[in-house]
Formats: C-alpha cells, structure tokens, sequence
C-alpha cells in the first residue's frame, strides 16, 4: 500500500455528516449501489486506517492536473490499494482528486477553484455545489486529520469504473470559517464512512466523479 498526504481542510463530525448525506444524495441503508450501476462489482479487501504503509507520493506531479491549495489547517491521507494496473490506479488517484477538490472548496468558500470542475462532473458535480453552497452559509470549515483507506475500483465498460473507498472522520472538528474557533470537537467514536459511485474519463483522459452515495457503519471500513 501507499499512503499520499495533502493539507486541506474538510467538513466532518455528525451534523456536517448529516449534511452530506443530504446534499450528496448519500445511503445509510448499507446498500451504496443502488442507482449506480455496475458499483457492486468493485473487490478490495476490507482495510483501516491503522495500517502503517510507507509514504509515497504516487501521484503527486501528474501532468495537467490542477494545484489544490488547503489552507495548512488539516492533513487529508489517502492510503491506497497496491493495484498494480496502470489504469485501474489512475482511476483511484483521480477519485482522490475529487476528494481533495471537494475539501479544498470547503476551505477556501471558493466554489470556483479549477479542481471542482477538473475532478467532479455531472450529478456530483451539483451535490457537490449544493453542499459547498450550504457550508458557506453555514460560515464553518474544519481542522484535524481524515483518513481514507480501502480505496478499490473496477472498469465496468468503454471509459466507465466504479470505485469505493471509507473515509474517516474521528479526528476532525467542525470551526467557525472566519474566527477559527471549534464549534464542534472531533468525535472520537465516529465510524468511517464507505463511499461507492462511479467515475467516466473524459476527453482529456480525466477520471471525473459522475456519481457517489454515502453509507454509515459499513461492514466494508470496520
């Protein structure tokens, strides 16, 4: 496994989970697959966070893709599968894009940043803005550490994959966007969460997010 670390900073704790349930048209009724075809036939091996791999940077410095700036108020890890086809790999470190375009419009309140539209198209695309818009209003952002593991993907046709990974959010507190202050502490009792949904590669060989739902305490990220 690698483990990839960026600085971003990302919504978390149970009510800004509730959020994005909400406005990312997430599951918690255990079945992430529902409407997005072909999303049960990823395999990976269940995995945590408590796994130590050595860090290496795979994908940083990928020709053409856009700088992502964090603010320095969080450490976002992504550990990865040891997938070994090109493809398929290229397919996980574009998902993680989406993640990090994701967080880095929740740091900056700056729905505009090249990275949203560069990672996330289609129905994603307007949950993500959806959920971009209510963080703003909310006037929130967050500080600590996410963790993403048990990253998988599988080619389901001609520039089609489905993809799933669990995020964990324990040691994320919620803040006040302008004063930075906590308003929300880290709940250290916070089960990951799996996300599975599907990613098309466009034109430019970029494997965007086009659909995505949420599941709470999924066996998959125990």
């Amino acid at each position: 496994m690698t483990r990839r670390r960026t600085r971003t900073a990302l919504i978390a704790a149970s009510a800004a989970t509730a959020l994005l349930l909400t406005a990312c048209g997430g599951s918690d009724n255990g079945d992430a697959s529902d409407d997005i075809p072909g999303v049960d036939e990823t395999t990976e091996e269940p995995g945590g966070p408590e796994d130590e791999p050595e860090d290496n940077p795979a994908d940083e410095g990928r020709e053409g893709r856009p700088d992502i700036d964090f603010g320095g108020e969080f450490e976002h890890i992504h550990e990865s599968s040891d997938e070994t086809d090109p493809e398929l790999m290229d397919v996980i470190l574009d998902v993680q894009g989406f993640q990090d375009a994701v967080a880095e419009g929740i740091a900056s309140h700056d729905n505009e940043r090249p990275a949203l539209s560069y990672y996330i198209a289609g129905p994603a695309r307007t949950a993500t803005l959806t959920l971009l818009d209510n963080v703003t209003e909310q006037g929130i952002s967050s500080i600590g550490t996410a963790r993403y593991f048990n990253y998988g993907a599988t080619l389901v046709g001609d520039g089609a994959a489905t993809f799933s990974f669990c995020r964990d959010f324990s040691e994320v507190a919620t803040i006040d966007f302008e004063t930075k202050e906590v308003v929300e502490e880290a709940d250290s009792d916070a089960n990951p969460t799996l996300y599975a949904g599907r990613a098309e590669q466009n034109d430019d060989g970029v494997w965007q997010t086009v659909e995505y739902n949420l599941t709470q305490d999924a066996q998959e990220c125990q």
